[in-house]
């Protein structure tokens, strides 16, 4: 049985990707500071540590077969309050990590959570070996990090370059856009769109853990120091916003567009990497399905509008109190 290290284990994706991961029979341990919460419960091959990952011992590393990092303050408003933190977290701490283990044998891969996110604003549709152009200090930050991975090729690396993500987790985040779009249709019945034609590129976070499960089961070469741009559908804000309501079939709500845009990415990204890796599946009807999902997992939601379901709430928090 294979053991993962999953660094940042209780966050929005790695409560999901933990139980995901147990269920094909891999032997788990996160490490998680905890800030939103424990989620994953101590079991049969399920270990969570409470601890910053930066601090523990090279020893510590010597029993794991793979690697999934998915530390990240990966909010651009949150990358933003306190810059030197963000830096530490995003970009130092992963440096004093890969240090630790790029020398250790029993390390087959290492696979890292990157963003679509590097892209900034492109006119041109996107693909991986198109020229990033990241706006956000958390962007930059994932793409110095990638650039550090390319150059030292220690070990074996994976880096995924998700989508914006969406879909219920134990960890909810109601500040992702299809997950707050569901959110107020449902509970205010009023969606606010700013700005509207700014494309983006989304990802069903169980396609990334389905993606994840693929690279460690494949074992095939061309995963080997490679970058892939994941996820399942492009469109604008504005449109996106009016898909929901059609597919959702929710009545009487109210779409209040406003033209002024605070954010400048705007990015399509080619579909082709993940095609190739789910040849069988038909993605319109997998995304139809992903947003009726999340949207019956969030009608159930008997808290929608707690704080700590907005990762800025958190940070704001964490760092007032630091």
């Amino acid at each position: 049985m294979h053991k993962i290290l999953i660094l940042g284990s209780e966050g929005y994706l790695g409560s999901v990707l933990v139980p995901y991961l147990r269920k094909l029979n891999y032997k788990i341990t996160g490490v998680d500071k905890c800030f939103f919460g424990k989620h994953n419960k101590n079991s049969n091959n399920i270990n969570i540590v409470k601890s910053d990952y930066a601090k523990l011992s090279k020893n510590f590393y010597k029993e794991f077969d793979y690697i999934i990092d998915l530390v990240n303050i990966s909010n651009d408003p949150a990358s933003e309050i306190d810059k030197n933190f963000t830096i530490k977290t995003n970009f130092k701490n992963k440096i004093k990590l890969y240090n630790k283990i790029k020398e250790l044998k029993n390390i087959k891969k290492y696979i890292y959570m990157s963003s679509c996110s590097v892209y900034g604003n492109n006119t041109k549709i996107i693909n991986e070996k198109s020229t990033p152009r990241p706006i956000s200090l958390y962007s930059k930050l994932c793409l110095e990090f990638e650039n550090y991975l390319n150059k030292q090729k220690k070990i074996d690396f994976t880096i995924l370059r998700l989508g914006t993500l969406y879909g219920w987790s134990p960890r909810m985040r109601y500040d992702i856009a299809i997950n707050k779009i569901i959110r107020d249709m449902l509970f205010i019945r009023r969606i606010e769109i700013l700005g509207g034609e700014q494309l983006r590129f989304f990802c069903y976070n169980m396609l990334a853990c389905e993606t994840i499960g693929k690279i460690l089961t494949i074992q095939d070469r061309k995963f080997e120091n490679k970058i892939l741009n994941i996820g399942v559908f492009n469109t604008n804000i504005i449109n996106l916003a009016k898909k929901i309501l059609k597919i959702t079939k929710v009545k009487n709500t109210t779409l209040v567009h406003e033209k002024h845009n605070i954010d400048n990415r705007s990015y399509e990204v080619s579909m082709n990497t993940v095609k190739k890796l789910f040849k069988n599946l038909s993605f319109k009807k997998y995304v139809d399905n992903s947003i009726l999902k999340t949207f019956k997992k969030i009608k159930n939601d008997k808290e929608p509008f707690k704080k700590n379901k907005v990762t800025l709430n958190i940070y704001k928090k964490l760092l007032k109190n630091k």
